[in-house]
């Protein structure tokens, strides 16, 4: 029998490096399990710097994943813009079927600060182990809530040489990566829509 999960239920997200070496894990709430698979989470380490923006402690994402797709979106959310005092765990499964669209009326664009986006393999999701696994390629792109895209770690991608050793991968990754910098209204606007109607 399959496990299916609610909304709000705790999943463990792994962040494996192209190797398939675990480089994180880290507990978020789920969303919505149907395509892309939602996932709220929080910063909770240490607030990390750095030349585009700041990671800090209390700040909430909404990560989307994909399992046919080449890449994964991470919303990030100034966490003193919102409130501090809900449980997110309950409030999502008090939601129920309707957790994305009532969690839109909480996360506010004034909010955010802008999208991640990680270029990696589809991922595996493994409802029955509560386990969202993504082989993170080194590729990244962050764009601003307000300002122009930045492509990251693009000489550690290269070093990959994934063209030679999966070069259908590579294909892949080169085509959204080039959607993501050359669309006036990139993808992460559609993904999250819902949010900014």
């Amino acid at each position: 029998m399959m496990t299916t999960l609610s909304p709000g239920e705790s999943i463990i997200i792994e962040k494996r490096n192209f190797r398939g070496d675990l480089v994180v894990s880290y507990p978020g709430w789920l969303v919505q399990a149907q395509e892309p698979i939602l996932v709220l989470a929080r910063w909770d380490q240490p607030s990390v710097s750095t030349p585009y923006t700041v990671f800090a402690e209390g700040d909430i994402l909404l990560e989307a994943f994909f399992r046919q797709l080449p890449y994964n979106v991470f919303a990030l959310y100034d966490g003193n813009a919102l409130p501090t005092e809900i449980d997110w765990s309950h409030y999502l499964a008090q939601a129920g079927a309707d957790a994305y669209r009532r969690l839109c009326r909480i996360l506010s664009m004034h909010a955010l600060k802008g999208y991640y986006i990680n270029f990696s393999r589809p991922v595996q999701f493994d409802p029955e182990q509560r386990r969202l696994t993504w082989y993170d390629m080194v590729l990244d792109i962050w764009i601003p809530a307000f300002g122009n895209h930045i492509l990251l770690d693009e000489d550690a991608y290269k070093k990959l040489q994934l063209a030679e050793t999966d070069p259908e991968l590579a294909e892949a990754i080169a085509q959204v990566r080039n959607l993501f910098l050359h669309l006036p209204d990139s993808p992460p606007s559609s993904i999250f829509l819902p949010c900014y109607r």
